[in-house]
């Protein structure tokens, strides 16, 4: 298997929570959910205003060939995912202590869907490789749901990271 494929993958109820934010999704096989979907999205009158509920989970994102390249490349970062969610691939320096955003991904960016998509963003600037030896690598997901209508739940199924070759044809 070449490198280019080994990626770092981790399924959608993988992830880590507070306690507090665990008590508000679940976990169903591969996928986290927040809020219920038993209605069609998009039935809301648009002019009520309806709070969301929020869930934060975290990806430990661990080192994998394919994050490696000897080649010009654009890290990125890719959601299978229903609903509203946002996401960060986050770099902490453990010399520092500081926390940099590498890339940030935000679902209504993209057109709606009422079931599952896959969706990618990546860095505008060429990448450079990981450090994994002086610093730690996270995904942070939040998953937005309304607090009172069902049928809009925010939902992850599956989180990857890349490194893409940058081909300049």
């Amino acid at each position: 298997m070449s490198d280019e494929v080994r990626i770092w993958t981790s399924v959608g109820s993988a992830g880590t929570l507070s306690a507090a934010d665990l008590a508000k999704v679940s976990l169903r096989n591969a996928v986290i959910s927040l809020g219920v979907g038993i209605a069609p999205p998009g039935q809301e009158d648009p002019s009520i205003i309806i709070p969301d509920v929020t869930a934060v989970v975290r990806y430990n994102v661990t080192p994998v060939d394919g994050l490696f390249l000897d080649v010009s490349f654009h890290y990125g970062l890719q959601l299978t995912y229903l609903g509203k969610v946002r996401a960060r691939l986050v770099q902490f320096d453990q010399s520092s202590g500081t926390e940099t955003d590498m890339l940030d991904f935000d679902s209504t960016g993209f057109p709606p869907a009422t079931t599952f998509v896959t969706n990618a963003v990546t860095t505008t600037n060429e990448s450079t490789v990981m450090d994994f030896v002086n610093c730690g690598y996270y995904v942070e997901a939040t998953l937005s749901a309304s607090a009172i209508v069902a049928g809009n739940p925010a939902e992850i199924a599956l989180v990857k990271v890349f490194a893409s070759p940058d081909f300049h044809g």
